[in-house]
């Protein structure tokens, strides 16, 4: 290698603060490690990690390594937040404005931001305004396909390839263990970026374009089934008043029992609506799991749906109930962190919450139509 080879520096962060669940992130940096050690352009990449990440050693360790490409391993929430450590090593959220503006202090050094965590794709949306390529998690991702995207990611750029094309190999290597999860890391890149940029060194000095409120044709609008107990009427009809900004866009149209028209046979209605239906809200509480028609029928039905990949079931925690031995326990729930909406201090705020983490749902749906 000639010395005047420039050396791609990345610098890997990770944060797993003690009260969130384990992840195997010292196996993800070092698959990271081991791949560019062996990898045919090994000389072109110095590597280097830190751990236990708290908001400032962010800051400090982008000014001290100097690196192109910046990849973060943990935890993220569903309304976009990035969780990092704080002082006592328990979860301190990041906004994606706030990491945003770290990033447009860095942007004519940092190429390429890889975000690989839960739901960070909203983070994602706000870095890549400043920088050329960043990737993010449209949903949540498990640990086994975070690694391996990483793996095939690293292996594809330590063999010369772009940051698009190892984005795609990255999703193949997902795809190649037969494990779930390929279609949930997305790469941005900059607006106005050079189509004709395919290497590491990407144009500079370009201007971000600001992005704007996402609208669809109404005809296009992602169904949204509401499935709780009667005696939470008043809890579904508050979530469907968050949800209007949501209608009124034409993102999604929100249909349960009411709108059943006179003369219509309930059941048939029910059932049709189950069957078209692309995001299904199961609305949890101790009434909802003593209902045999929500129990028997609706939940049913819905896991089916999922499994077939047919629609995306989210449960919604209403009020405190043992639902971890349920069919849906594995599925991530709304509010952030399974939190029920009874315990919000500020009732509005957990379904301002709630609606956030649909929008994303109903928005990724309308982008795969």
């Amino acid at each position: 290698m000639s010395s005047n080879t420039p050396i791609k520096k990345i610098l890997v962060l990770a944060a797993n603060p003690q009260n969130t669940q384990k992840l195997r992130l010292d196996e993800e940096v070092r698959e990271i490690a081991e791949g560019l050690r062996r990898a045919k352009k090994r000389d072109q990449f110095a590597i280097e990690s830190r751990w236990a990440i708290r908001p400032d050693d962010l800051r400090r360790s982008i000014l001290d390594f100097e690196p192109q490409i910046v990849h973060f391993c943990g935890h993220g929430e569903v309304d976009g937040g990035l969780i990092l450590e704080d002082v006592t090593g328990q979860t301190k959220s990041v906004k994606p404005e706030a990491l945003a503006g770290l990033f447009e202090l860095f942007a004519d050094q940092v190429e390429c931001v890889l975000l690989n965590a839960c739901y960070s794709e909203r983070q994602a949306d706000a870095i890549v305004q400043h920088i050329n390529y960043v990737i993010g998690m449209k949903q949540t991702i498990g640990d086994k396909a975070a690694i391996k995207f990483a793996v095939g990611f690293y292996d594809a750029l330590g063999a010369g390839r772009s940051i698009e094309v190892a984005h795609r190999f990255g999703v193949n290597a997902i795809h190649l263990e037969g494990i779930a999860g390929e279609l949930t890391p997305t790469i941005k890149k900059k607006p106005n970026l050079d189509s004709t940029v395919v290497d590491l060194s990407f144009s500079k000095n370009l201007h971000p374009v600001k992005n704007k409120i996402m609208s669809v044709p109404q005809n296009q609008a992602i169904e949204v089934f509401f499935s709780y107990a009667q005696e939470d009427e008043k809890a579904r009809e508050q979530l469907e008043k968050h949800l209007s900004l949501l209608k009124r866009q034409g993102i999604i149209r929100g249909w349960h029992n009411h709108k059943i028209e006179a003369g219509k046979e309930w059941n048939h209605e029910i059932n049709t609506h189950l069957n078209t239906a692309q995001i299904i809200l199961l609305l949890v509480s101790a009434n909802f799991i003593n209902s045999d028609y929500c129990w028997d029928v609706e939940v049913q039905r819905a896991m089916e749906k999922h499994e077939a990949n047919e629609a995306r079931v989210i449960p919604i925690i209403i009020d405190y109930v043992d639902w971890k031995g349920a069919p849906f326990s594995r599925l991530q729930p709304l509010p952030k962190s399974g939190k029920p909406v009874t315990k919000w201090g500020n009732r509005n705020e957990a379904f301002e919450n709630i609606a956030k983490g649909i929008r994303l749902v109903a928005e990724e749906l309308t982008e795969n139509q």
